[in-house]
């Protein structure tokens, strides 16, 4: 265990630069966009998506550790209507800087405290919180080592019995889109130069040693399969191409089912710590 947990203390040249390429972006993207969804992404219906999906899972009353949490966005809406205490961080120092200037005026009961620090070394106590959570924070750790790190750090912090709900991007669900795309002669969807996608299988193994499984949630199949394909078929080519469009909406308020396949990029994988 002890190996597991042990971060590494020296990083190839070419994942430095992958480091530095990521920081620069987020950084750059937190300066143009400050206080919008944009500063993590334009597709504002599956942001609404993981907020309420991540919020299921959160009580009155926890301790709850957002790790990654960009301009805080999804924080605050995900801690609005709770009586819980949020601890909240970001690798990107202007992203907490306008966090915490909208903390001043959407956190009135000060149940927030963002702050700058590193995924791979969180500066929390052993055993501590009682959930925890990422919302596209994983992906952008561009090796499977240092995800994995970053992964442990979650597993250290959180107490015996705590979750963490991991909210990322999947290389699977990707394919299984990309393979509808297929059919109607799209192109198909990549992933960013900036993200580095989870595979099912290889995390699921990695998980079971320190985790249980509690629920994998395919929240967004529903919806990536109406707007990154069903869409595209009503489209021409004059057509303007945007995430925010009647068409999104409309499909972003359909729920999950047992029927809804696995189309979603994002999914939840909701985990115990042993």
């Amino acid at each position: 265990m002890k190996k597991d947990l042990a971060l590494s203390k020296k990083l190839d040249k070419e994942i430095l630069k992958k480091i530095e390429f990521n920081h620069n972006y987020w950084e750059n993207n937190a300066k143009k966009h400050k206080d919008s969804h944009k500063v993590s992404w334009g597709d504002r219906y599956i942001i609404d998506l993981e907020i309420e999906n991540v919020s299921t899972y959160i009580s009155n009353g926890d301790v709850v550790l957002d790790a990654g949490c960009s301009n805080g966005y999804s924080t605050f809406k995900i801690s609005k209507n709770k009586k819980i205490k949020v601890r909240a961080f970001d690798y990107s120092k202007k992203s907490i800087l306008h966090a915490n200037k909208t903390k001043r005026v959407k956190d009135k009961k000060n149940k927030i405290d963002f702050y700058h620090a590193n995924i791979l070394e969180i500066p929390e106590k052993d055993n501590f919180f009682d959930k925890a959570y990422t919302i596209r924070v994983i992906i952008n750790l561009l090796s499977w080592k240092l995800q994995k790190e970053s992964i442990l750090e979650i597993y250290r912090v959180l107490k015996p019995g705590g979750l963490y709900i991991m909210s990322e991007a999947f290389i699977g669900s990707l394919k299984n889109i990309n393979s509808l795309r297929k059919v109607a002669g799209m192109s198909p969807l990549e992933v960013h130069d900036f993200n580095l996608y989870l595979e099912e299988k290889k995390l699921e193994k990695f998980l079971n040693r320190y985790f249980e499984i509690v629920e994998i949630r395919k929240f967004s199949s529903v919806y990536y399969a109406a707007s990154r394909f069903l869409r595209y078929l009503t489209l021409n080519k004059k057509s303007e191409d945007s995430f925010i469009n009647s068409f999104n909406k409309y499909f972003a308020e359909f729920k999950e089912t047992e029927n809804s396949g696995d189309f979603g990029i994002q999914k939840i994988y909701v985990l115990r710590k042993k």
